[in-house]
């Protein structure tokens, strides 16, 4: 059975729901690096090989942050609901059926592979989830073959000169927690021509070659810790280097992957690490942090003592107000997206994006209501309250994290170990 896509994607839905997610993001995220988002060309065919640590928090990162409308590839179970298939579909995703989730036949997909080669055709960008899984682990996963045969298929159908495949990787600091980080970025083209008379000659061979040639520039794109059991201790050193290098509260989105080229050296260090260092430094890292926790400080408050200077007493008694309105406006929406995901949220894969969704979709909702009913009865404040809630709501996030370094550096300070603890981290030499 083909599936038939009914209608044009890059729809009303797409465009409207983009501005909104901007301003999402910006409360989801403390901070968003880019990296080379102008790599993806907007007259060209585009397959993007992009790895994916959530549900929906990186796909809707790539539609928002990069320039051509994406055709995102998603499990087809999630398609069965004429409602659902809809209301995706407008979105810009389209369905790839899968046997793990219960689906034979290959023939199920050549719909699905014919809708990406006319998307293709049209010199437009479709993205395609190489791992074939959704996963916070910091590694790369095997790529699935999926995409190379949607390459070589278009290829051999109608030999597009400029058909390319553009790795990009999504990174997180967690995953599954709100105001965290993303680094997204956006790797060199890899163009099937190039593959193309080795395909002819043994397509299995060129295939492997070419999902050899994605991983390989996917994990210089991602965070990849070669061994699970290095995990723990991975997080850690990310964690020191972060603080020694920190971010800067503004602007909330920023070009750049310097941070980044520094944290992917720590962790190339580590991967190939001999196995006994290692284990010292181990010991080393996970006493330090056992420390800090009896000690119940951060690590960013010991490193960073100016953050309880009287400059940020200053801010945060100024700012209070707005903060607290901020805070008021935005809580009915954070508790009933808390209390939604806290009963039905299993997988931590999951967490951010259905906070996002319901947090978005009830507030868009809110908003609408009160703009008619400040509209039916003219009152002016109900209107400038639909206007400032946005801006009031992502404002108690940036107090609340300036509180929260200020009240960690300013416990720090004061702490009789202080001087001991910044002697133990300074003894790990590996940063």
């Amino acid at each position: 059975m083909k599936y038939i896509h009914i209608r044009k994607s890059d729809g009303l839905t797409y465009w409207l729901m983009e501005p909104f997610l901007h301003l999402t993001y910006w409360c989801l995220f403390r901070k968003v690096y880019l990296h080379n988002i102008a790599g993806i060309p907007s007259d060209k065919p585009v397959l993007i090989a992009a790895n994916h640590p959530t549900a929906f928090v990186d796909p809707i990162a790539l539609c928002i942050y990069l320039d051509p409308p994406i055709y995102n590839m998603t499990r087809g179970d999630i398609f069965q609901r004429p409602w659902a298939r809809k209301m995706l579909e407008d979105v810009n995703m389209f369905p790839v059926f899968r046997m793990r989730d219960g689906y034979t036949g290959r023939e199920r997909n050549d719909g699905v592979f014919e809708f990406c080669q006319s998307k293709l055709l049209k010199k437009q960008v479709v993205a395609v989830y190489v791992e074939g899984e959704h996963h916070l682990d910091k590694q790369v996963k095997p790529v699935q073959k999926g995409l190379s045969r949607i390459a070589f298929g278009t290829y051999q159908n109608h030999a597009p000169e400029d058909l390319q495949i553009i790795p990009v990787g999504s990174n997180y600091i967690y995953g599954d927690r709100t105001r965290d980080e993303l680094k997204l970025l956006v790797g060199a083209p890899i163009f099937v021509k190039d593959y193309w008379e080795a395909y002819q000659l043994n397509p299995a061979v060129a295939t492997n070659r070419l999902n050899a040639d994605i991983e390989k520039a996917l994990k210089s794109l991602c965070y990849h810790i070669e061994k699970p059991e290095d995990s723990a201790m991975a997080e850690q050193l990310l964690l020191l280097l972060r603080n020694d290098f920190p971010a800067r509260l503004l602007p909330v989105v920023e070009v750049g992957n310097q941070l980044f080229v520094q944290e992917k050296q720590l962790l190339d260090r580590l991967n190939e690490m001999p196995e006994m260092p290692k284990n010292e430094l181990k010991q080393q890292v996970a006493s330090y942090f056992s420390a800090l926790e009896q000690a119940g400080l951060t690590d960013a408050g010991l490193r960073h003592p100016q953050q309880g200077s009287a400059v940020w007493i200053a801010f945060l008694v100024l700012f209070a107000l707005p903060a607290g309105m901020g805070f008021i406006v935005g809580w009915p929406f954070r508790f009933f997206a808390r209390r939604i995901v806290q009963k039905s949220v299993k997988k931590r894969e999951f967490v951010t994006s259905v906070l996002m969704g319901l947090a978005t979709v009830t507030g868009v909702f809110a908003g609408v209501i009160i703009l008619l009913v400040g509209l039916f009865a003219a009152q002016p404040w109900l209107l400038s309250l639909v206007l400032l809630a946005p801006l009031l709501g992502w404002f108690s996030f940036f107090y609340r994290d300036i509180r929260w370094r200020f009240v960690a550096a300013r416990k720090a300070s004061r702490h009789p170990e202080r001087a001991a603890l910044l002697q133990q981290r300074a003894a790990i030499k590996f940063l």
